[in-house]
């Protein structure tokens, strides 16, 4: 692997130039932990019919070329593993169900800082992704399916108490068999960064496309979310933790919907695109260049206009969403 690079204080991971694994190269294996610092687990194909399939413990760990199938834990269960570098893997729960336990997660990161995702496709989860206590994580060219909950899991991707994150190049599609919260959710993480991506399809009577939620100072730009109810974009405060600063630049929303869908009731929002607020004295949000499409409500396009400075731009336009993430392996 080569040497990672430090800038202004943060750790930069430049592309791991590596062999990628045929089918035929990939080692079958049972659940597995980590045994050292810097530890390389390569060229496995894991099952782990219950509990967490991988689990890592140590800080360096280089994670990448594996298929990995988890039924009744994580996929990978990560806890004070500084620098963890996940690349190059398809994880699957093999017996997903809305019914059950929310431990069940694609990817599940505690106190994790400095982690970096890329090139991941993950399904049925009960998230795929889900980080806490591990800020300065980037999450970069990932193809995410069928977010399965229950609540309050439900997401592709959820930055919990984790600021300065970086979710790019990915995208986020659900569909019937889903149970869905947030697509995407940034709970209590002040600074992070949600760009190039695409969400789809949110059956929650509560959930939003992109969620900015107790957070300040975040920013959304080039994101595409299609088929959402509660609504598409989201900055409001999180009970007694506040939200303000943040700024949505090119997003767009296209084919709405504001009735029940698959057994779960109609959005409460009915058929809001922005939900935005601010806490008191706290900045307001920005929302520049931004685009609907085809909305199921469309005189419900902001709440609460109050909390967006002036100025705001959001404009009817007709779009194709862009084109979701489709990740080629050579095990495929």
């Amino acid at each position: 692997m080569q040497r990672r690079r430090v800038l202004a204080g943060l750790l930069t991971w430049p592309e791991l130039r590596i062999r990628r694994a045929s089918a035929a190269d990939l080692v079958p294996a049972g659940p597995l932990q980590s045994s050292s610092v810097n530890q390389v687990i390569e060229n496995l194909d894991i099952v782990a019919p219950s509990g967490d399939a991988l689990m890592v413990s140590h800080p360096g760990v280089v994670v990448r070329n594996c298929r990995i199938h988890h039924a009744a834990g994580h996929g990978v269960h990560a806890q004070n593993s500084a620098g963890l570098v996940l690349q190059n893997l398809e994880i699957i729960r093999s017996a997903p169900s809305t019914a059950g336990t929310e431990n069940c997660n694609n990817i599940d990161l505690s106190n994790c800082p400095g982690s970096f995702l890329t090139n991941v496709r993950a399904s049925s989860g009960s998230s795929n992704i889900y980080i806490e206590y591990s800020q300065d994580c980037r999450i970069r060219g990932v193809e995410l399916h069928d977010a399965r909950g229950p609540y309050p899991r439900g997401q592709n991707v959820q930055f919990n108490q984790s600021p300065r994150c970086i979710l790019e190049d990915f995208s986020g599609e659900n569909g019937p068999t889903s149970w869905t919260e947030d697509n995407v959710s940034v709970f209590c993480s002040d600074g992070c960064t949600v760009r190039r991506g695409l969400v789809s399809y949110n059956n929650s009577p509560t959930g939003d496309g992109v969620m900015l939620e107790g957070s300040f100072d975040c920013l959304a730009h080039d994101v595409d979310a299609v088929q959402q109810g509660n609504g598409a974009f989201s900055a409001v405060p999180a009970e007694d933790i506040g939200s303000g600063g943040c700024v949505f630049l090119r997003c767009r929303t296209r084919a709405s919907y504001d009735a029940p869908r698959d057994g779960r009731p109609a959005p409460e929002s009915k058929g809001l695109s922005f939900y935005l607020k601010t806490s008191p004295g706290a900045r307001k949000h920005t929302l520049a260049d931004c685009h609907y499409d085809h909305l199921a409500n469309r005189h419900n396009l902001i709440w609460d206009v109050r909390s967006v400075n002036k100025g705001w731009s959001l404009t009817p336009m007709a779009f194709t969403a862009r084109d979701p993430i489709r990740l080629k392996f050579a095990w495929s």
